[in-house]
């Protein structure tokens, strides 16, 4: 019986676990990111999901950035468009 309480209490803490790495593994959509960058005072122009990255085209201060973001929006490449 104290076995049996002690292999259900393993095996519902290993579940918890992976239930927490699998949510926390998800993607981000196309529109979570482009809130992120919102916030940072880019006024979105443009926005496309492309060769696995999310990308932006974005303005900010009068001038005209690109950006790109990987699934879980963080920036990989943020330049101003020439």
């Amino acid at each position: 019986m104290r076995r049996f309480i002690k292999t259900t209490i393993l095996a519902v803490a290993a579940l918890i676990g992976m239930t927490a790495m699998i949510a926390h593994a998800q993607p981000r959509t196309i529109s979570e990111c482009s809130q992120k960058l919102t916030a940072r005072g880019f006024n979105i122009i443009d926005k496309e999901n492309d060769d696995g990255l999310y990308e932006f085209e974005a303005i900010k201060n009068n001038q005209q950035w690109d950006i790109k973001m990987d699934y879980k929006c963080n920036v990989l490449l943020e330049r101003l468009d020439d």
